[in-house]
C-alpha cells in the first residue's frame, strides 16, 4: 500500500492550481534531502533502541530542525522575497503561509486530546498540565526557552516559523533597514546560542530559529550572485563533501545551544551546494522515492509521534497481558520506543516497521489535510503570480 501510494503520488506531482503557483526555481535535491532529513528525526525521536536508531550520528539529529530554518528562510526568500519587495499583499502572504503549516497542526492536536482522554488518562493514569494545551492551541511555545509539550511535540517548530514569516513580511523591501534589523536579530541569537543565554520572550527555540531562517535568506542571496556554471565532477565532490560534513557534526557535537551553531556552519554551505542540482548525488535525489519523501516531509514531521507514542505507551501494556513484564523497562520512560527493551534484533525489527508506517501516515495527512488546505487556501486568497 506504501508502494501504490508513494507511485500515485510520483506519477502525479502536482495540480494544475499547484503547478500555475510554482516559483521559477524548484529545488528537487534540496525537496528531497527535507525528506531524508525527516526520517531522520524519526530515528531520533525512537530513541537509542536496537541496531539503526542507536547509530550515534541518529541520536543528534534533533539538530536537523535548523536544517528546516535553514531551508525555509532559503525558499521564502525565493518564492516570496522579490515580490515582497514589490509589494505583494503582506496579508495575503500571512494568509497562505499559515494555511500552509497550521491546519496540519491543529489536527494533531486534536487527535492527541482524544489519545489523553482515551488512552493516557483513564487507562495510564498519566496527566499533563492543561497549561501544554493552551501553549499549543495559541503556538506560544516559540516564546519558551526549551522544547516539551505533550499534546504536540514538535509544533514548537511551526509556532517560530510564523515569527519568522512575520519578521519576514515586515522586513523584506525595507532596504538597508531590514537587512540591519535581520543581521542584528540573527548575530543576537547566535551570540545568545554561543553563551547559553536565553532572554524572556528570546530562548533558544527563537534563537535557533532566527539564526537559521536569517542564513537560509543570505543563502539565497549568495545563489543569485555566485549561480555562474560549475561541472559536475566538481558539484559531485562538493555534495559529498558537504553530507560527509553533516555527519560527522552531527556524530561529533554534545548537546548543547552551542552545537546548533556547529550544525549550522555544516548546513549553510550544503543549501547553496544542492541547490545548483548538478551533481551526481543531486541526480540520486531525483529518484521518485525520495521526491516522495521530500513532498511528504512536513506531514511525515507532523505525525510520526503518533506511532512513537503509542507505541510507547501501549507495549507496556500489551507485554503485560502477554505476562512479559520482563521485557517491561521499570519506571515507564516516556522518549521513543525505550519503555520496553526487546534485545537488538527485534527493537530493529520494529523500528523497520515503524519506518514503514511513518510514510503511509504521512501520505494520509497529507492527501486529507495538508493538500486540500494548501488548495483551500490558494484559491480563496489569491494565487501569487510567477
Amino acid at each position: 500500500m506504501v508502494v501504490s501510494a508513494a507511485a500515485s503520488l510520483a506519477a502525479v506531482p502536482e495540480s494544475p492550481s499547484a503547478a500555475a503557483v510554482k516559483p521559477r526555481e524548484h529545488f528537487i535535491a534540496l525537496d528531497s534531502l527535507r525528506g531524508i532529513a525527516a526520517i531522520a528525526v524519526v530515528l531520533f525521536h525512537i530513541g537509542d533502541f536496537g541496531w539503526i536508531a542507536g547509530i550515534p550520528v541518529f541520536r543528534a539529529c534533533w539538530l536537523l530542525v535548523d536544517f528546516f530554518f535553514i531551508l525555509s528562510g532559503f525558499v521564502i526568500a525565493t518564492s516570496y522575497g522579490e515580490r515582497l519587495a514589490q509589494g505583494y499583499p503582506k496579508g495575503r502572504f500571512m494568509a497562505l503561509r499559515a494555511w500552509r503549516v497550521l491546519p496540519l497542526h491543529y489536527v494533531v492536536l486534536a487527535v492527541m486530546v482524544l489519545l489523553q482522554l482515551v488512552l493516557v488518562g483513564p487507562v495510564l493514569h498519566e496527566r499533563h498540565n492543561t497549561e501544554e494545551f493552551w501553549r499549543s492551541l495559541f503556538l506560544l511555545d516559540a516564546f519558551r526557552p526549551h522544547t516539551g509539550n505533550w499534546y504536540t511535540p514538535v509544533s514548537w517548530t511551526l509556532a517560530v516559523e510564523m515569527v519568522l514569516y512575520v519578521l519576514a513580511a515586515a522586513l523584506f523591501g525595507r532596504g538597508r533597514i531590514g537587512v540591519a534589523v535581520a543581521v542584528l536579530l540573527a548575530a543576537a541569537a547566535g551570540w545568545c546560542l554561543w553563551t547559553g543565554t536565553n532572554l524572556p520572550g528570546f530562548g533558544s527555540l527563537m534563537q535557533r530559529g532566527v539564526l537559521g531562517f536569517s542564513l537560509g535568506v543570505g543563502a539565497r542571496a549568495l545563489h543569485v550572485r555566485f549561480a555562474g556554471k560549475a561541472s559536475a565532477m566538481a558539484v559531485t565532490v562538493a555534495e559529498v563533501v558537504a553530507l560527509a560534513a553533516i555527519v560527522w557534526v552531527l556524530a561529533s557535537v554534545r548537546t548543547s545551544s552551542a552545537a546548533v551553531l556547529a550544525v549550522d556552519a555544516v548546513f549553510l554551505p550544503a543549501v547553496l551546494i544542492f541547490a545548483r542540482d548538478g551533481g551526481l548525488v543531486s541526480r540520486a535525489l531525483h529518484a521518485n522515492w525520495v521526491v516522495v519523501l521530500g513532498r511528504l516531509s512536513f506531514a511525515i514531521y507532523m505525525t510520526h509521534l503518533f506511532i512513537v507514542i503509542s507505541l510507547n505507551r501501549g507495549l507496556p501494556i500489551l507485554f503485560t497481558a502477554l505476562g512479559r513484564t520482563d521485557l517491561i523497562v521499570p519506571g515507564r520512560p516516556t522518549f521513543g520506543l525505550t519503555s520496553v527493551e526487546m534485545g537488538q534484533t527485534a527493537e530493529t525489527a520494529l523500528t523497520l516497521l515503524v519506518l514503514a508506517l511513518v510514510p503511509l501516515l504521512g501520505y494520509l495527512a497529507w492527501r486529507f489535510v495538508e493538500e486540500p488546505a494548501r488548495r483551500w487556501s490558494r484559491e480563496r486568497h489569491g494565487r501569487p503570480a510567477n
